[in-house]
């Protein structure tokens, strides 16, 4: 092994003591890791301080490592701003281990099941009613609007719990939350990372503004993951507790006699694992609107597909997806398009491997450039184009193959255990806001449309900075269709 250890995998030369991180940006790390891959290789070899950084820049290259070797590449980097400062340990940084394969088995019972998706479908139907009513009513506040249908999904899911606005408490809380999501620097390249000692030097001492935020994150995390695990225990004693997966599991550990403090911890910390799944859910959606803004043609077809096999008289379903390939299609390219998470989740590398020859040693961080990945010209034929016509048409192996939704979701053991409900609930948002309304680029006082200048936040997940438009219904018969179905369910 001496000799493979000698033969790393190419990549930019580097300093002594520094490495390369001179060479990394602050923001958008990922336009420049894909220019060392077409320049270096899908495997590329960098050095941050005293820490081995390899970055993956092709789908197959992190399929044959990620998946194939899974059990050497699913541990986590310790992210020193995350785990040390914030104090948000949860199941996406947790180290690969048996609190993790708990913590992931409670997921899968929640989220990958046919029976319990299918029982997520009343809430889904009833919060995306709420959605429609709320962009008639309020069209210009689109964002929010779109922060709690994802914001309400995630409660109820998780704790039972139906807020009615953006004012709600809870609702506040989890916004709050989100929002330290979108914007927390991305996990390894936060200084503090890579030199741990930089978090023992006071608040007030220069360049620390990052932990004066992560301080502050922390008592929003400690709220985020106390307080709605908190009203599910009252409502629990008074036998008023609706169905969770906070009640489920707090149930099943009353059950066996091991319900105390610690576990009650450990629960509230698995309902961590919602609020970064909501970060990207709500970052998909907010893209597809920006998205028919600047494509209306798309938008155009879309309505036909829905029109022809859903019809006027009533609102798409879940049942609805199979019949609609162009919108699901035009949802491909919009995980494509933007993906919520460039970098996606580091993984660590917890035991020395060889791949096509070059070392790869212990300890390593990798990088998924997702980014890249979704802008190979193997796959995509003019890559930064949005087109929804790529995914049509295509043969079985084609359609795996270039199907975005195989990696945003990351690779492995660590692939994202929510992701079949973050998929069906983005589905019925895009299909019912197509069905329901117009969307078109705000216009001036003249009349002339202004299309928006796609910009965006970055950080952990990449999000759509604030833009404007102009929603409008389709027709008052598809108005008054949303505000029938709101009134009956409430009645119901």
């Amino acid at each position: 092994m001496k000799r493979l250890r000698r033969r790393l995998p190419p990549g930019p030369s580097s300093l002594p003591i520094l490495g390369n991180i001179h060479q990394f940006p602050i923001t958008d790390q990922e336009y420049t890791l894909a220019q060392w891959g077409k320049h270096y290789g899908n495997v590329v070899y960098a050095r941050i301080i005293n820490k081995p950084v390899i970055i993956l820049n092709c789908v197959q290259t992190a399929r044959d490592l990620l998946e194939k070797h899974g059990a050497r590449y699913s541990g986590r980097p310790h992210t020193t701003f995350i785990i040390d400062i914030v104090q948000w340990s949860q199941i996406v940084n947790m180290q690969y281990s048996d609190r993790w394969r708990r913590h992931r088995r409670w997921f899968q019972t929640a989220f990958q099941s046919r029976s319990t998706l299918n029982a997520y479908e009343s809430l889904q139907h009833m919060e995306v009613q709420k959605l429609l009513r709320d962009l008639l009513c309020k069209p210009e506040e689109f964002a929010m609007h779109i922060k709690r249908y994802v914001a309400a999904l995630m409660l109820g899911i998780a704790y039972g719990y139906s807020p009615s606005s953006m004012d709600d408490e809870y609702i506040q809380t989890v916004s709050h939350a989100m929002q330290f999501v979108v914007e927390a620097g991305g996990p390894g390249f936060m200084l503090v990372d890579f030199i741990p000692a930089l978090k023992c030097l006071p608040t007030w001492f220069p360049g620390m503004g990052f932990k004066r935020r992560g301080l502050h994150a922390r008592g929003i995390i400690r709220n985020m993951e106390s307080i709605p695990l908190e009203r599910v225990k009252h409502e629990m004693a008074a036998g008023a507790a609706r169905p969770s997966i906070a009640a489920a599991l707090l149930e099943e550990a009353a059950n066996s006699g091991t319900l105390n403090e610690a576990e009650e911890a450990e629960i509230a910390s698995a309902m961590g694992i919602m609020y970064g799944a909501q970060a990207k859910t709500t970052t998909v959606l907010t893209t597809f609107i920006l998205l028919m803004v600047l494509h209306p043609d798309i938008l155009e077809k879309a309505q036909m597909e829905v029109d022809k096999e859903v019809g006027d008289s009533r609102l798409p379903d879940i049942n609805d997806r199979p019949a609609l390939p162009y919108l699901e299609a035009v949802l491909k390219e919009t995980y494509r398009w933007l993906v919520p998470v460039p970098l996606g989740v580091p993984h660590a590398l917890t035991a020395e491997d060889e791949y096509n020859g070059f070392a790869m040693p212990e300890g390593s961080i990798i990088f998924t450039n997702l980014w890249a990945m979704s802008r190979d010209e193997e796959y995509y034929v003019k890559p930064d184009t949005f087109d929804p016509e790529r995914f049509i048409g295509l043969s079985g192996d084609q359609a795996e193959d270039k199907n975005p939704q195989k990696f945003v979701f990351g690779f492995g053991r660590r692939i994202c255990p929510g992701r079949f409900l973050a998929e069906s609930s983005i589905f019925l948002a895009a299909a019912n806001i197509v069905a329901a309304f117009n969307i078109r680029p705000a216009r001036t006082i003249d009349g002339k449309e202004v299309p928006p200048e796609p910009l965006f936040v970055t950080g952990i997940v990449k999000h759509p900075k604030p833009f404007p438009c102009d929603i409008r219904p389709r027709s008052t018969k598809i108005a008054d269709l949303v505000m029938n179905v709101v009134q009956a369910a409430g009645e119901a």
